[in-house]
């Protein structure tokens, strides 16, 4: 590893739901940057009276990943106020740079980064733009497809289309059944339905709704899992397949142990390997992405992917899935922690 190291400030928790995701990865994130010799502080950005600190009990506590998304319980509004005045005043930590450790809304949408781009603060992943194309599903769809990337047919409405009675008319018209009901800017299959009958589509859709203004609803590729992990400027990583041990990869498939195999590489032809891998990096470049990015794809039977969405920030724990695409392609879950910020400070020089 390279000889410099530096003073990086963790962002873990957050007030998203991927808030216990988050601080999953963190916990693994902030043990790779002190074996690769950098000094960590941890600060949770939902608790800024904790002040950004080496001694992340505090932070991290008890935390582990439950079967269902967290009820965030805080005073959302007061903590920004207050993480905000801990921004301000981050020339104090002198830190080098902030490690996105975050999952969702404010840490994953690009609002935080662009508070510390406005600030002047590094940090690692993508710019502010990129973020924000990317957590906007339908956007990052539009812009995938432009760039020759094969997405599914879906369509996007806000809460306003459902008042208005004409929703099944439109799914029947545009998407079709099986579809996909899903929160247009969430992560970790927060609020996602697999809906057969058009009966269950404004039950689905309130389901959603309750965690985002807006919804995506995709026609349901039947097949196979597959996520495609790049590295700009690093090792081409082998394609990943998901197999949920029944039903669909959830939350729960996600992130409770021992529900799902994951198979690295892929078990898939080689032209696939070869098509997934360039959409990937297609859609990397059409959303102005940097430094890292996870991919996420359906395989169907005929052999034929269609993207699902761009990950800025993907699950960071030392089994997620960009470090064991990773450790296939030869670099340890250290190794890439200690890559991601050297690559990321390039990004500010």
């Amino acid at each position: 590893m390279a000889s410099t190291n530096y003073t990086v400030m963790l962002l873990a928790g957050g007030d998203s739901a991927e808030r216990d995701v988050s601080l999953s990865s963190s916990r693994g994130i902030a043990k790779a940057l002190r074996e690769a010799g950098h000094r960590v502080l941890v600060c949770d950005p939902a608790r800024p009276h904790i002040a950004p600190t080496e001694y992340d009990e505090a932070i991290f506590g008890e935390s582990k990943i439950g079967a269902e998304p967290p009820v965030i319980d805080i005073d959302v509004h007061a903590a920004r106020e207050g993480f905000l005045k801990l921004l301000l005043n981050a020339d104090t930590l002198k830190i080098d740079i902030v490690f996105m450790g975050l999952h969702g809304g404010a840490g994953e949408n690009g609002t935080i980064q662009a508070v510390l781009e406005f600030l002047n603060i590094p940090f690692t992943g993508s710019s502010a733009t990129a973020c924000a194309h990317a957590m906007d599903k339908q956007r990052a769809k539009i812009l995938a497809e432009a760039a020759g990337v094969p997405v599914p047919p879906g369509l996007h409405f806000e809460a306003s289309a459902l008042a208005a009675g004409t929703l099944e008319q439109q799914v029947r018209e545009f998407v079709g059944l099986p579809a996909v009901v899903k929160p247009n800017s969430q992560g970790s299959s927060v609020g996602l339905t697999i809906v057969d009958k058009f009966s269950e589509l404004d039950e689905a859709a309130q389901r959603a709704l309750a965690t985002d203004k807006s919804v995506l609803i995709e026609r349901f590729i039947e097949g196979r899992e597959l996520t495609q992990s790049v590295l700009d400027g690093g090792p081409d990583t082998p394609v990943l397949e998901i197999r949920p041990k029944g039903g669909l990869y959830d939350y729960f498939h996600k992130y409770q142990s021992g529900n799902t195999e994951y198979l690295v590489p892929a078990p898939v032809e080689p032209a696939v390997s070869k098509a997934v891998l360039e959409s990937s990096k297609r859609a990397f470049a059409a959303l102005g992405l940097s430094v890292y990015s996870r991919i996420d794809f359906r395989l169907d039977p005929a052999g034929r992917h269609y993207m699902l969405e761009a990950n800025t920030l993907p699950g960071m724990t030392p089994t997620s899935l960009v470090p064991k695409a990773c450790a296939a392609a030869g670099m340890s879950y250290t190794e890439l922690c200690d890559w991601i910020v050297r690559r990321s400070l390039s990004r500010f020089r």
